[in-house]
């Protein structure tokens, strides 16, 4: 009976997380929508890329990559893009984005010179179209087929021998010397060199995403009033409450067979009104304690019973909230996984527990 206890208590909290983990990855998702985020990680991608480095003081790679027509041809909005004198409320906006950037520490390190508005810039470049496009910066003469590769691999010759120092010229002169002069086996090369590199940045967009998950936790932690403690302790105390949320969760996997946190129109707000609603669903009909319903009753409860112990009450109330902030940052296929095993645990100890050992007959 009290592994039984135990095990519901987890498939309760572990509902609830991955519910608020759902609200949390679409609302991280319009966040990145917002600022851009996955553009701003490609770009400082890209500068990792070449090391910072130039070919030559007036020839800055990652400039020449974005101002490039393939590239170009990726940008959001290139009505936007030519637009030289943008709103007042648009100024605005760029701002705010830019700082929030900032803020979270995925801001380039230095501006592009070939783009005003950082914000249009594509979130993602295919290995093809930045191959081309370089062999095409780094074929100053526009020259073709083996011509062309002897001409970039004589150019990062003579670049290397005057620029020790320059590493993005040392990387691509390697590249340069493995083709043996083959414009396709370089063009191959260096779609290698920059898939390795894009994993590498997916890496960070991971960390970034982790960080502002954390963040958007809190706030929905507060914003829902889920202290984990007092809901674990409901769950501990309340059978019904807690038969409930189990019911709710079992209902709830077998509808979603997955832990996806996107459906196929791709609207953001319409899956956060959904998300919502499931949660606002289930805890009304468990009756749990959470939300700001009656906030002032909530006050009283928790605060006015115990004047003296007031200052450990909100200790109390913020360690609940931190708690629950951490949870959601595991994210929603953590819990959809974790939530799915208790729930297999369970049909393989519920029937044992409600068959016992029958009395001989006679």
């Amino acid at each position: 009976m009290f592994g039984s206890v135990v095990l519901d208590v987890a498939i309760g909290m572990g509902f609830v997380y991955l519910l608020l983990s759902l609200i949390a990855s679409v609302v991280q998702e319009m966040l990145s929508a917002f600022m851009q985020l996955r553009a701003a990680n490609l770009e400082r991608g890209l500068r990792s890329l070449f090391s910072g480095d130039s070919l030559q003081s007036e020839m800055d790679l990652v400039n020449c990559i974005y101002d490039h027509g393939l590239v170009r041809g990726l940008y959001s909005n290139p009505q936007m893009d030519s637009d030289t004198s943008p709103s007042g409320f648009r100024r605005v906006m760029n701002s705010v984005r830019l700082g929030a950037r900032r803020l979270i520490g995925i801001s380039p390190d230095k501006p592009l010179t070939v783009e005003a508005d950082p914000l249009l810039l594509p979130a993602y470049i295919p290995s093809r179209t930045f191959a081309l496009a370089l062999i095409d910066v780094l074929n100053a003469h526009k020259k073709e087929g083996a011509e062309a590769m002897a001409s970039i691999t004589n150019a990062l010759s003579e670049h290397c021998w005057l620029f020790h120092g320059n590493k993005a010229g040392q990387a691509l002169l390697t590249l340069a010397i493995d083709a043996k002069g083959d414009i396709v086996a370089f063009q191959r090369n260096l779609e290698q060199w920059y898939g390795d590199a894009m994993d590498r940045v997916s890496g960070w967009y991971k960390r970034y995403t982790q960080r502002a998950l954390i963040v958007v936790g809190l706030v929905l932690a507060v914003a829902f009033n889920v202290d984990s403690l007092r809901v674990a302790r409901t769950f501990w105390l309340d059978r019904d409450a807690r038969q409930a949320m189990v019911n709710a969760a079992e209902s709830y996997t077998k509808d979603h067979p997955t832990a996806t946190t996107r459906d196929e129109s791709g609207k953001l707000e319409a899956q956060l009104q959904s998300h919502v609603k499931a949660f606002s669903e289930v805890t009304n009909n468990t009756l749990m304690p959470m939300g700001w319903k009656h906030p002032w009753n909530y006050y009283e409860s928790y605060f006015r019973t115990a004047p003296k112990d007031a200052t450990f009450s909100a200790m109390r109330l913020l360690a609940g909230w931190l708690m629950t902030a951490l949870a959601i940052s595991l994210g929603a296929p953590f819990w959809f996984d974790t939530l799915n095993r208790f729930m297999v645990v369970r049909s393989t100890v519920k029937p044992q527990e409600k068959s016992g050992t029958e009395a001989a007959k006679g």
